[in-house]
């Protein structure tokens, strides 16, 4: 029981998004309407609202937000998930070192922090994700360069230079307008980046597996 996990738990984070966006989209059938853009929205509007503006007890309109609960519930299973996908995400390479410790360690912090942003500091701790992630984000790309998948390198730098905008857009305000609909293509983008890293690290998971096996049935 012990050994399947381990070598099963690499799925965590695709099984983690799957509930988030079962949650996400059960929660947008439950949001009255309006945006920071526009308050007269009716509903959920993917281009005016921020995918953080489901967990607003009172919407930009000024209603109860009904969809507040469910919003909370799918951040906080995105946030675990996560977690999941940092701790997995350093064995894409072949190697531990001081280096890819951090990139876990500071991941999972990063995403323990994000996990508050359903609370009334949410802007402070939009400030500290991106501090706290650019902290293990750096020591990954530095690492980069010796993994062997040159699609997942390119992959990396676009996800990361759209995570830089979108943080950026929103400390400076500049683009702030488009900044919800940008959002959304980056999580997209982020996501399968982190469905292609979660089956990387599960093939080699699978393959200590089947050599774990071999050797058992050999004894």
């Amino acid at each position: 029981m012990i050994k399947a996990f381990k070598y099963k738990y690499p799925y965590f984070p695709i099984i983690g998004l799957g509930l988030y966006s079962i949650f996400f989209l059960l929660a947008t059938t439950k949001y009255p309407g309006g945006s920071i853009n526009d308050i007269t929205t009716v509903g959920y509007s993917y281009f005016h609202n921020f995918l953080c503006d489901l967990m607003l007890i009172m919407t930009e309109s000024g209603i109860i937000n009904a969809a507040r609960p469910l919003g909370m519930v799918s951040h906080i299973l995105l946030g675990l998930t996560m977690m999941c996908f940092f701790y997995i995400l350093p064995e894409i390479f072949g190697h531990t070192n001081r280096n890819l410790i951090i990139v876990r360690q500071f991941g999972v912090i990063t995403m323990c922090i994000f996990i508050f942003m359903f609370t009334s500091y949410h802007d402070t701790i939009v400030l500290l994700t991106g501090i706290f992630g650019t902290i293990a984000l750096i020591p990954f790309f530095i690492e980069l360069p010796k993994c062997e998948d040159n699609a997942l390198k390119i992959m990396s730098v676009i996800c990361f230079t759209l995570s830089i905008i979108v943080y950026l857009s929103f400390v400076t305000k500049v683009g702030f307008y488009y900044l919800p609909m940008l959002q959304k293509i980056t999580f997209v983008i982020d996501a399968f980046w982190v469905v292609w890293v979660s089956l990387i690290v599960a093939k080699k998971h699978e393959e200590v597996g089947e050599v774990y096996k071999l050797n058992e049935m050999n004894r």
